[in-house]
């Protein structure tokens, strides 16, 4: 038919690695998170998961979350990308 087909090129982006300073940040977090149930979370708290879903020893951090996030402080410095490192990825 009269379109012309072209192949499809996938490019995937290189993952995104957090600081080092964040993520002893989290490991500090981890240690005073208040270790909530799924049914223990509001939308105040912290909905970063911690521990094996399929396991006893598994919750939820916990700590106030920051306003209009799902996570604390810590949590959301490793759970979100600044802008700056999606735009270098596209390149």
């Amino acid at each position: 038919e009269g379109r012309q087909r072209f192949p499809v090129r996938v490019r995937y982006a290189p993952p995104y690695r957090s600081s080092p300073e964040a993520l002893a940040s989290v490991r500090e977090v981890e240690k005073r998170a208040k270790r909530l149930t799924l049914m223990e979370l509001t939308e105040r708290t912290c909905k970063w998961p911690i521990g094996d879903p399929a396991t006893d020893d598994f919750w939820f951090c916990g700590l106030p979350s920051l306003p209009g996030k799902p996570y604390c402080e810590a949590h959301v410095g490793v759970a979100f990308q600044p802008m700056s490192a999606r735009r270098d990825r596209r390149r």
